[in-house]
């Protein structure tokens, strides 16, 4: 197109004609894509900075401005073009000598002196003065620059300690909710057969609680045992997927495959870590001790997640007995000689309210939700009866509330 004259252009055959027109539309619907900032630029995508809808005024003002901030940028790139050309240069040399040749200041021209760079047209004692002070001034030049070096070489590698610690945070949180998932499989809370699916699917109520009840199970696969080839997402094209749905995924794409797997005792542990290749000849000693340090920080990660899951259990945040309660029983006789737990809110001295899970024994039932409670003595404070009737609500079930109640073991 630019050079139609050239003979290897003449000679261009009738398919390169068309690649080129078939390019030309792909690069045309790229750059015309709302999505995209270039559209905005283009008076054919109707852009908000496009020539044809920008006013004359405009137009007028930009006449004579920069498009681009290529002289900007410049300096830079002469910094990038010495380090590269001369690696063990120093960063202020570098700079240095992209300035100059940005400038022009070291710039001769034999036939027009006028147009000499800044240096050669000092006289020649200052420029003497000059190179004396410049040779007098390196020294202590080289040495600060070399401290600003170590320094920035510094708070990178503090940058970079800082971020990998944040991955290794979040991925430890993330060890949390797995081992939590883990102890709900081997708990009341798990569905495990496609019949105990169907029925505890049909003894839910409502449309939310199913779909919620059946996410809880395909992370218990997912993200408890880490088997992300098993993952099913929530919705399709913007649409999201019914209870219904979900469940039949969990029978036929989870469940089915279970058997053939061996279920885990312990999540895996998803560090940041070096890409994986391929291994041409032995294993170099760096790579083995790599490899062994790696294994001591599995370790120390997996000590790490169990005592921050502690701290999260004992500061309240999380719950995992919640997690593995089965579902909501009938106040009926059943209950009988269950060990159960109701949350009570005691004050403290200072006014300071504390929400606690006390345990007991049911020991009878009556209507209405009512039962007969005999306490475990160390919940007693002095004048407690041991014995005592409570309300178990149907609404407050393995509910973070006053009177809250659940199945204790």
């Amino acid at each position: 197109m630019f050079y139609p004259e050239r003979e290897e252009n003449v000679a261009t055959d009738e398919l390169v004609s068309k690649m080129a027109v078939e390019v030309a539309q792909c690069m045309l619907t790229e750059l015309r894509d709302p999505k995209k900032a270039t559209s905005d630029y283009l008076t054919s995508a109707e852009g908000q900075f496009s020539y044809g809808f920008t006013s004359e005024e405009e137009h007028q003002a930009c006449i004579g401005k920069m498009a681009t901030n290529d002289p900007a940028e410049s300096p830079f790139a002469q910094l990038t073009r010495q380090l590269q050309n001369f690696g063990r240069i120093l960063g202020i040399h570098a700079s240095a000598v992209g300035h100059a040749r940005v400038n022009g200041d070291f710039k001769r021209d034999i036939n027009n002196p006028q147009l000499d760079g800044a240096y050669h047209k000092l006289s020649k004692e200052m420029r003497e003065s000059l190179l004396m002070f410049a040779l007098n001034a390196a020294p202590r030049v080289r040495v600060a620059a070399r401290e600003a070096e170590e320094k920035q070489r510094a708070a990178k590698e503090e940058k970079r300690k800082m971020m990998k610690q944040k991955k290794i945070l979040a991925a430890q949180e993330e060890y949390v909710k797995a081992l939590t998932y883990i102890e709900m499989y081997h708990s009341p809370a798990c569905w495990k057969t496609p019949e105990e699916v169907n029925q505890r699917f049909n003894n839910l109520s409502s449309e939310s609680a199913r779909k919620e009840a059946v996410k809880e199970q395909i992370r218990i696969r997912v993200l408890g045992f880490g088997w992300k080839d098993l993952h099913v997402p929530w919705s399709k094209d913007g649409k999201e997927f019914s209870a219904s749905d979900l469940r039949d995924k969990l029978i036929n794409n989870i469940i089915a495959e279970e058997a053939n797997r061996k279920i885990p005792a312990t999540p895996p542990v998803e560090l940041p870590s070096r890409k994986k290749m391929h291994q041409l000849g032995t294993r170099s000693k760096d790579v083995v001790m790599l490899d062994n340090n790696r294994d001591v920080e599995k370790e120390s990660f997996v000590e790490g997640a169990i005592e921050l899951r502690d701290e999260l259990v004992d500061e309240g945040f999380i719950d995992p007995h919640e997690k593995m309660q089965r579902d909501r029983p009938e106040v009926d006789e059943n209950l009988i000689n269950q060990r159960m737990e109701q949350l009570w809110n005691f004050n403290e001295e200072d006014g300071t309210v504390v929400p606690t899970w006390c345990q007991g024994v049911v020991v009878g039932v009556k209507k209405r939700g009512k039962v007969i409670i005999k306490w475990d003595a160390k919940y007693l404070r002095p004048g407690d009866n041991d014995t005592t009737q409570e309300m178990f609500m149907k609404s407050k079930y393995n509910k973070h509330v006053e009177q809250g109640w659940r199945f204790a073991d």
